[in-house]
């Protein structure tokens, strides 16, 4: 045995642990509104939609790599293809990116909604906001405990009477939920200087 004096630090390590698992339970339970260096993103991702595109994806893949075994790529109409169809890969690569990013944005008592159907950018503040509703596109308000909610609208009613639509494929309770405790942060945010 060595007579060197061990160096760890058995005796902090278990309070840095504790300090660490304190710290965590105040961070899930102190939902504080965002700042401008870190905003906070409530995700609207469908994963149908995601999956569905990945499968598109592999399928191009197996298309090319029969195209390479077959020795189509040698060939001018194969090589043409094989343009192409990798062209349509790296569309759905992107289309897979976009899919994955699609959210809402909170942050300095601001709320960014994305782009509405005219593509004009949906920019406010969460104070203006009166309620938040999920609407069919017949303009019909959808019940508010529904479990999934699919090719309607997120309506931001603000204090104006204008109504801010984000069109979404499918957007479930736990979304929604996150999406009203964001909201409600930010409706608390107050700017100091």
């Amino acid at each position: 045995m060595s007579n060197k004096k061990h160096r760890g630090t058995h005796g902090r390590r278990a309070e840095t642990r504790a300090h660490a698992q304190t710290s965590e339970a105040v961070s899930k339970t102190n939902r504080a509104a965002a700042t401008a260096y870190k905003p906070r993103r409530v995700y609207l991702r469908n994963w149908i939609h995601i999956w569905a595109t990945v499968g598109v994806l592999v399928a191009v893949v197996a298309v090319l790599i029969i195209f390479e075994m077959q020795g189509w790529w040698d060939t001018v109409i194969g090589s043409v293809l094989s343009v192409l169809v990798g062209a349509f890969g790296c569309m759905c690569l992107y289309d897979t990116a976009l899919l994955l990013t699609e959210a809402l944005t909170f942050g300095e008592g601001m709320v960014n909604a994305g782009k509405n159907s005219q593509g004009q950018p949906m920019i406010f503040h969460a104070a203006s906001v009166t309620h938040l509703e999920v609407r069919d596109k017949a303009d019909n308000a959808l019940p508010a405990d529904a479990r999934i909610y699919k090719n309607s609208e997120l309506c931001f009613i603000m204090e104006s009477g204008r109504i801010n639509r984000r069109p979404v494929s499918r957007l479930t309770q736990k979304q929604l939920s996150h999406i009203r405790e964001a909201l409600e942060a930010e409706k608390s945010y107050k700017n100091t200087p």
